[in-house]
């Protein structure tokens, strides 16, 4: 039985289903009202006295049933039910199957809650603050808007109306048809075109103070950017990525753009990050609005990925949908791996596969702990659907489906996505419909090999065995955990698709892929390597572990070894400390070793763990000598590069030499590092350009010993930017400010409006973070919680309370469980059990490496 026929009080009943909506609003932006009308042209199938649908937060007025014109059957009576969503219409008469309209009027409220049709505001140059009416409705929240089958395999076509002051932006999913003025002037009614068939979540409006650049043609569909007024010359990079992305995604799905138009709106305040409404597509505008001369390479990095990411849900998503929202894994996780894949084209030089593995890490990092989940199991409820919006969902998915592409091979994966979306176009699917589509195509058993990496929880760790010029190379399968229950060891077994790589006796390189189906096997083509990399190219989702001999070889031979290779070794044994199955000791001596590697996701993920370990130490002389160690080691890489930006430099060398510089200054305390953070800053300031990665570097070294009248500078410049991505930065960085009374005043704006609701939980998390003042950050939280509740999306709570992960001390973790012990999250239960699992992994490894961390480093002359 699959989960749709599976009885739920959440599903509606099929009995009624529409096939085109019209829809008409009439939002009132100075009440922070709406009403409007919606007429549903529906089918029913079998004689029906009552009709479901969903309403929530919507007050219907009335509503009348016809058929070719004439009236069908008298509605009675509407009834509500707060709980299901839902609105039920009883009817005086039986309807008879056939076809019918339904028109219902109805009111509701422009929320602050950033979901279904809400309010947002900005201040504009002049000072003045400025409203706009927007949506979100993904996934449960069209019901918000309008009365709707708000089920994604319930999908029709719409016709959008929207009734605005005559001076304001009005936006939908179609293009505009025609605009008519009121008799007084005062109103504009906007209708646009019908949109194709498709779920209620992926409709939206935007009304507002906007304005629109000039449309791009992009192989016949114009492309634009919709951005609030007095921001244009933010738009040109958006452009110029959405131009390229709207290209890839047309050859790579071999089937055209689905619409008539495609418009990127930046959208000041927004829950999410950004979200695939078809032709209309919705930002927060620090991902969309950027000065590329003034941005980072990861500001700019993520602006592309981001836009790459949600058109390609246009195809995939929007075009096919996914059956119910057990299928949102594959939505996303599949428009995460098409964003990789289409901003590695747009700018090869970021070497965006190899920057994968950063969030790969991530999701093994979640996946290692005992309360992780399947990628896909069952929803029932919203909050269900809600909760699904984790690293599990997009950086797990994403990853799993890289590995399968490389293992099938990159052509033989891409016909295979075309025979899916050509065959299902306007449909809706079920994961397996994707591993049939690819199996018909290959001739492999995709299937069976998904469904384990889909429908089970957590990764294999690979362990290899053997010796220089021996006869056997054996791998072993077991999963892997942080914290393995000895009494209850986990026999799961994946079809693990190795990627081998190893040099023979001649040091000839050989490279092959094998499926590895049983937990214990050997590797024949290996026998007599003197080295060998068993997840080459480091595209498997899994860990692996050497014996200490193979350990040894490949770091005598890291000159052959690819850097995303590289990295993976280090990723691997920092795992294998968190699991206690090495040391921290263990992984200093390891990271010595990559003193002259020059490679950007190497350092990355390096100096993000060597800085973890140096939390753990306590002020005083073991602390100092190691900063001292890691300023040694940090020196190396930097002065290779230069301190100085070169006109030369790739985009990785440019942010190479901000992270080193962020690390030297930060990290490592460098007194140098920290004067030259202190005048770059300065001289910004004062005017000067900076590079913008070294300018970003500075910033931060600045905050983490900043004064009271640096803490003010940063808070002006947050409050009045030059960009989204400097008030971003400047907001952030206040979370970094080393006294107790800037902690408060930082955590006192997040609730007291300084800091809006869509940026102030994530400001909160980091405060959590805060290595001074962290505990002091929590305790706020906990004593506003409540408020919280009030103010902050629903969504973002979880994502707030992941800064947890930061805290490291017995005491407070046993505080801190003690207080969720009695205090629920609203979405994202799962996703709290996984960071209080991480918090005592981080109270394990505190407790288990300090004192031998600290009598090493004493051993080295402290």
């Amino acid at each position: 039985m699959t989960n749709q026929e599976q009885p739920s009080p959440y599903r509606l009943p099929r009995t009624v289903l529409p096939t085109l909506y019209d829809v008409r609003l009439r939002p009132d932006l100075g009440d922070e009202t709406f009403s409007g009308t919606v007429t549903a042209c529906v089918t029913v199938s079998e004689p029906v006295d009552r009709i479901v649908l969903n309403a929530k937060e919507l007050d219907i007025a009335s509503a009348s049933i016809s058929q070719d014109g004439s009236p069908a059957a008298d509605v009675t009576g509407i009834e509500t039910d707060v709980e299901l969503e839902r609105a039920s219409l009883t009817l005086a008469a039986m309807l008879e199957p056939g076809e019918y309209e339904l028109e219902m009027a109805f009111n509701g409220v422009l929320n602050r809650k950033l979901e279904g049709f809400y309010m947002s505001t900005f201040t504009d140059e002049g000072g003045v603050e400025q409203k706009i009416a927007t949506t979100q409705f993904e996934s449960t929240d069209a019901r918000m808007a309008f009365p709707c089958w708000d089920e994604p395999d319930i999908k029709a076509e719409f016709d959008v109306e929207l009734t605005v002051p005559a001076h304001l932006f009005a936006d939908s999913n179609g293009p505009i048809v025609s605009e008519t003025l009121s008799d007084s002037g005062e109103e504009r009614t906007v209708r646009f075109g019908r949109t194709m068939k498709m779920s209620t979540y992926l409709l939206a409006f935007v009304v507002g103070p906007f304005e629109a650049t000039a449309p791009v043609d992009v192989d016949g569909t114009p492309l634009r950017v919709v951005y609030p007024i007095g921001k244009g010359h933010l738009t040109a990079y958006a452009l110029r990525a959405g131009e390229h992305a709207l290209r890839f995604f047309n050859d790579y799905y071999g089937i055209p753009y689905p619409s008539d138009k495609l418009d990127l709106v930046a959208v000041p305040d927004f829950a999410f990050g950004a979200m695939e409404n078809l032709g209309c597509v919705t930002f927060r505008e620090a991902i969309l609005l950027v000065d590329e001369d003034a941005a980072t390479q990861p500001e700019l990095l993520v602006i592309a990925d981001v836009i790459a990411h949600e058109l390609a849900h246009m195809w995939f998503g929007d075009l096919v949908t996914m059956g119910w929202w057990n299928g949102i894994w594959l939505n996303e996780a599949f428009a995460t791996f098409m964003a990789a894949m289409c901003t590695d084209v747009f700018n090869p030089e970021w070497q965006r596969w190899n920057q994968f593995s950063l969030e790969r890490s991530a999701a093994f990092d979640v996946d290692s702990l005992a309360s992780t989940r399947p990628i896909e199991y069952e929803v029932n409820s919203p909050a269900d659907a809600d909760g699904m919006f984790d690293l599990l969902t997009y950086e797990k998915g994403g990853s799993v489906l890289r590995m399968l592409e490389q293992h099938l091979g990159p052509e033989q994966f891409r016909e295979g996505i075309r025979r899916y979306l050509t065959k299902h176009q306007y449909g809706n699917t079920e994961t397996s419909d994707l591993w049939d589509a690819l199996e018909e195509e290959t001739g492999e058993p995709v299937r069976s090999t998904m469904d384990a990496w889909i429908y089970q929880r957590g990764y294999p760790i690979v362990s290899v065995s053997g010796c220089d010029h021996c006869d056997k190379v054996i791998v072993k399968q077991r999963r892997f955990l942080y914290s393995e229950d000895a009494n209850a060891p986990d026999s799961t077994v994946w079809p693990v698709p190795l990627g081998v790589r190893f040099a023979d006796s001649d040091g000839a390189v050989h490279s092959e892929r094998r499926l590895m189906t049983t937990d214990d096997e050997e590797l024949e083509s290996a026998a007599g390597a003197t080295w060998i990399d068993v997840n080459a190219g480091a595209n498997g989702f899994y860990r692996v572990n050497y014996a200490p001999n193979l350990l040894a070889a490949l770091r005598d031979n890291m000159h052959q070894l690819l850097p995303i290779e590289r990295y993976s070794l280090a990723d691997d044994q920092w795992s294998a400390m968190l699991a206690g199955h090495s040391t921290a000791i263990e992984y200093m001596e390891l990271a010595l070793g990559y003193r002259d590697d020059d490679d950007l996701d190497v350092w990355t993920l390096l100096t993000s763990n060597l800085a973890s370990l140096e939390r753990m130490l306590i002020p005083g002389g073991v602390l100092a000598a190691m900063r001292d160690l890691l300023g040694d080691l940090y020196r190396s890489p930097l002065a290779a590069l230069g301190w100085q930006p070169n006109a030369g430099d790739t985009p990785r060398q440019l942010e190479l030499r901000g992270v080193m510089f962020r690390s030297l200054a930060v990290t490592a305390r460098d007194a140098e590092a920290r004067d030259k953070a202190s005048q770059l800053h300065d001289a910004f300031l004062g005017g000067a350009q900076i590079e913008p990665n070294m300018l970003a570097a500075a910033t931060a070294a600045v905050a983490m010993q900043g004064t009271d009248a640096e803490y003010q500078t940063f808070v002006s410049r947050f409050k009045d930017p030059t960009t989204p991505q400097e008030e971003r930065r400047y907001r952030g960085l206040l979370a970094s400010f080393p006294t107790s009374s800037q902690m408060e005043s930082t955590l006192a704006m997040c609730l007291n409006g300084g800091v809006r609701s869509q940026d102030a939980p994530y400001l909160v998390g980091a405060c959590l973070g805060n290595r001074l003042n962290g505990w002091q950050a929590w305790e706020f939280l906990a004593n506003n919680w409540d408020e919280m509740l009030k103010q902050y999306p629903a969504n973002a709570i979880v994502r707030m309370v992941g800064g947890i992960r930061s805290l490291s001390l017995p005491d407070q973790a046993a505080a801190v469980r003690e207080f969720f012990n009695t205090h629920d999250v609203p979405t994202g239960e799962l996703t709290l059990k996984q960071h209080l699992e991480r918090l005592d992994v981080n109270v394990a490894l505190r407790q288990r490496e300090t004192a031998r961390l600290e009598r090493w480093l004493r051993g080295l002359g402290a």
